[in-house]
Order: structure tokens, then sequence, then C-alpha cells
């Protein structure tokens, strides 16, 4: 049987891939856990700490995965293959097996980010987003900086919604690999139209 630290974090990564942070007690991590309610106090400070773990460790890796996939891109690459490399790590369908719970963790954490996920999550993006930006703005340098970073957040907001809701439902047993493919051709038909105004 895993040490008590290694269970209790194994259930709130469970129930952050089930649901938000602020829908998640200290009871549910315990009796997911089979741990007592004061062990989380005991081996992470609290029960937001012990969550905000979880969504950092989650966030790392999908962070490591879009810098190690662009930075294995030649300079002279393709916007579809710098696209490709930047929501690959960040986007899979279907999210719902254990491959997969980190996209699922993320989408609940950021729902509502807590302080703590807010600084941690600008601190480790913003590199990895500048470096994506600038590849991005070579392929489209009639796009105003201001205007290819708006199209940036659009980008990650839909990606977030279609893993949510409705969107859930209208995207089962749709082909994984159509869908990215789908996904990729839209982003760069977005990133490369003609500047607002």
């Amino acid at each position: 049987m895993r040490d008590t630290p290694g269970r209790l974090r194994e259930a709130a990564e469970r129930l952050l891939a089930e649901r938000p942070a602020s829908q998640i007690s200290l009871r549910d991590i315990t009796e997911a856990a089979g741990a007592n309610v004061a062990s989380v106090g005991y081996h992470f400070g609290s029960k937001d700490a012990l969550l905000d773990e979880v969504v950092r460790l989650a966030l790392t890796e999908v962070f490591e995965q879009q810098r190690d996939r662009l930075l294995q891109l030649p300079e002279d690459a393709a916007l579809d293959d710098i696209v490709r490399a930047w929501v690959l790590p960040a986007f899979a369908l279907p999210p719902a097996d254990e491959a997969q719970r980190g996209w699922k963790i993320l989408q609940n954490a950021l729902t509502t980010p807590s302080p703590a996920v807010a600084g941690f999550l600008a601190e480790m993006a913003a590199p990895i987003q500048e470096h994506l930006i600038d590849r991005i703005a070579r392929h489209v340098p009639g796009v105003p900086l201001a205007e290819l970073w708006f199209r940036h957040t659009a980008v990650l907001a839909a990606l977030g919604a279609l893993g949510r809701g409705p969107f859930v439902a209208m995207l089962a047993g749709a082909d994984p690999d159509q869908v990215t493919d789908q996904l990729v051709a839209w982003i760069v038909g977005g990133l490369t139209a003609s500047p607002a105004g």
C-alpha cells in the first residue's frame, strides 16, 4: 500500500480530474485516500496546499511537453507544426482515461484558480508562451503583437471549453486524430487571418 502522502496526492488527482477544487472537501480527499482528516494538514499544511501541489505537477508536465516539442522543431518549421506542438500536450480527446488525467485536472483547476495556481501558472507559462508567440509571429508578420496575444488567449479559452459541458457530448465518439487535425487547421486559420479593423 502507498504511503499516506502518496495516497492523499492520488486521491486529490482523481477528484480534481472529476470536478473543480472549489467542489472538493477535505473529507472527500481523506475518504478517497483512506486517511484521517489530520493527515492532510500534517503532510501538506492544508487541503488547498495539497490541491495546489497536484495542479502544479500537472501544469509542469504539460509545459515541459510543450517546451520540448517546440524546441525539437527546426527554426523554419511550418506554422501547423508549431501549432501542433503547442496544442497536443494541452488538449487530449477524450480527456477521461488515465493517460489524459492531467488535462482534466488543468481544466478543472483553471476554472477558478487559487492565487497560488495563478502565480505558478504565470511563472511557468511565460517563457514557453513568449517563445511560441515569437515563432508564430514569424509566420504572420502583418498581425500586430497585441492581436496575436489575443488570438493565443482565445485559442486557450476554446480548448478549455471543448473539454467541458455539452461540448464533451458533442465530441463523443470522434476520432481523436481527426479532431486534432481539425483543431490545428482552425487555429492556423485564426492565427493567419487578416488583422481586425
